[in-house]
């Protein structure tokens, strides 16, 4: 009977500590660290000295 217990006590505890390690990964990865710059999405133009248009870049954002 005291195999049982401490095979009872064992799973109660691997469960707990795979519980607790899933909380953390998932408030590890929704609390991300915000980058310098934040991303602004949309159309960006750039033009030489004479005013032509040279480049046109699109950005996305992920999140």
């Amino acid at each position: 009977m005291t195999s049982s217990k401490a095979s009872r006590r064992l799973k109660v505890r691997l469960a707990v500590v795979l519980t607790l390690a899933i909380i953390a990964a998932v408030v590890a990865w929704r609390s991300a660290p915000v980058r310098d710059g934040a991303c602004t999405p949309g159309r960006h133009e750039e033009r030489d000295a004479s005013g032509k248009l040279v480049r046109i870049t699109h950005t996305e954002c992920l999140r």
